[in-house]
Order: C-alpha cells, then structure tokens, then sequence
C-alpha cells in the first residue's frame, strides 16, 4: 500500500520553524490482501485506525454456541417490494454497488431501535460473516442510516446509527435470477472504478432476502472497509439462497483500483472480544418462547383434553 507524506513547515515567531508530517494518502488508497497460489490469504489487512485497535469490529464467526437467545418483533420492510427508483450499478473498486435516494425505502423492528432508511446494497464474494466456521459463497449487505440523521455519513458518527442486514448464498445448480440481473450490468462496469450503468432491469430488495426472516444472528459491530467505523447493527440471517458457482466466478472478473480482477472481496474474521451475540428465532405472540417449542405442547394439551371428552362420553 502507497503511503503519500506531505512536509509543511510553518514558520512561528522569532523564526522557530515547526513541521508536520501529514498522511495524504486518499480514503479509498487500500487493498484487500491476495491469497497465493495455493489460494489461502497469508498477508494481514493493515488498514489502520480502528480496522487495525478496535473492540467490536466485524465480520465475526456466528454460532449458536456463543450467542444467547432473541426475542424480537418481526421486521417491518417498508416499500421493499417496489424496484429502486433510477437505480444505478457501480464499480466501487472494493464491490459492484446499487445505490437506493427514496428515503420511503426503509427497515424497522426486529429489536431495531427505530426506522432506518435504505442507502445502498452491495456484494462480498465469498461471505465476511461465516457460521459455524462455514463461509458462503456470496454475501450481500443492505446498508441503512437511521432516520434520524440526514446522511448514512452523519450516521456513521453514532454507535448504532447503521444498521446492515447480511444475506448469505449458497451455491446451488441453479442460477438466481436477481443476481443474474447484477452480473449483467456489472459487464459494462467491470473494467472501470467508478464507472456506473443503469441496470438492466428492474430490481426490488425483497427479492433479495430469505424468505425466512425471523432467524437471524445480532450483534454490535463496525463496517468492514476503512475506516471500519463501529457504529453498525448487524443482523445476519441464518437462511441462505441459492446461486451457481458460475454466478460466484463471474464477480470475480471484476477490477479493482488498480486493474486487477478482484478475486476476493471479504475482509478477515474479527475477534467477539466481550460482545453479546443473539440468536434471534420465531416468538409467539404472548411471548412465552419460540412457536416451534409452543405448538408442540399446544398439541399436546389439546390430545389430551380430547381424551378425556372421548371417556366422559362412554
């Protein structure tokens, strides 16, 4: 990684001069490392900052082992359904990004503390979060800002002022029609950071989430590119969706800043450290545990009360 320094000499009174070294290095000047020839990543990420010294940094490994049980209302998507208005592909250098500018587009419950609007959706390959050790072969992020602040930038000050939903993919014999749609585009980006392209077609983020969204890993964390800001609320669900591999392989020929294809996108499993991790499942209205563990003792009861109606009747 290039490291640009700037000298400034400032002259003080009675011609005392003072220096300065100033890192002029831009925000976007990193790299995620690239594995050998045996394909294992053996170089550290040195990004700095918070990347390299903060506490609740991610992805992290999710199991249930080291995570406490979730009580949480559903989600509630707001206008999910609807395709992104003027939506845009970009090559962003690190993914292929598609931005979302209708603040109507937005993400509330599920323990989220308040509404979050939706400000972009973008791709790892393979997965950043792994479970149980597993990785996945894709891993796609909604990035949202609480309502509360102007800008996902604004948001980004505050601790929990993101909240990212995780979708991980796995691969399949089947191709998926909605990443298919991306892949598409993303040949007209592929070669140039920076460079964006309307997208072939019309694209709805609830297309893109599991059809199972009442199970899912919570935690505190930060995002995983500089400067790793620890401000997000992650929620990574535990359903995946299918994609071929060849889909998978296809996102690797896109080009990073400097013209490479980026072979990988996911940045290095981060330590718990003193965290909570919850495991979030599907609660019954009266909030008495999990329906899979209601509905068997309910079935139960009603056996046995029509049991005993069948001897009061003899």
């Amino acid at each position: 990684m290039k490291t640009r320094l700037l000298l400034i000499i400032i002259m003080l009174p009675r011609c005392t001069a003072f220096f300065l070294l100033v890192d002029t290095r831009p925000d976007d000047e990193w790299h995620y490392p690239t594995p050998g020839s045996n394909g294992i990543i053996s170089e550290p990420e040195t990004w700095g900052g918070q990347c390299d010294n903060g506490r609740r940094q991610s992805p992290i490994d999710l199991t249930q082992a080291a995570a406490v049980r979730g009580e949480f209302a559903p989600f509630q998507f707001n206008n999910y359904k609807l395709p992104i208005r003027q939506a845009q592909l970009v090559n962003t250098g690190h993914s292929v990004q598609v931005n979302n500018a209708d603040p109507a587009v937005s993400v509330q419950g599920g323990g989220l503390p308040g509404r979050f609007v939706l400000d972009q959706m973008h791709f790892h390959w393979g997965s950043e979060h792994t479970i149980g050790g597993v990785r996945y072969g894709l891993e796609l992020h909604l990035v949202h800002h609480d309502a509360r602040y102007p800008t996902l930038g604004d948001a980004v000050a505050a601790r929990n002022g993101v909240a990212v939903l995780g979708v991980l993919f796995h691969v399949s014999a089947q191709p998926n029609m909605h990443v298919a749609l991306i892949l598409d585009t993303a040949k007209d980006v592929r070669m140039e950071v920076g460079k964006g392209a309307p997208l072939k077609g019309k694209l709805s983020p609830y297309n893109l989430l599991p059809q199972n969204r009442t199970a899912y890993f919570r935690y505190e964390g930060s995002l995983t590119t500089p400067a790793c800001a620890e401000a997000v609320l992650w929620t990574v669900f535990t359903e995946s969706i299918g994609v071929s591999l060849e889909q998978v392989e296809q996102f690797k020929a896109i080009h990073d800043q400097t013209g490479q294809e980026l072979v990988n996108n996911f940045r290095s499993l981060q330590p718990l450290n003193a965290r909570a991790l919850v495991y979030a499942t599907e609660w019954d209205q009266l909030g008495r545990g999990p329906a899979s563990l209601c509905q068997p003792r309910l079935l139960t009861v009603l056996a046995a009360l029509l049991l005993s109606a069948k001897a009061l009747l003899r």
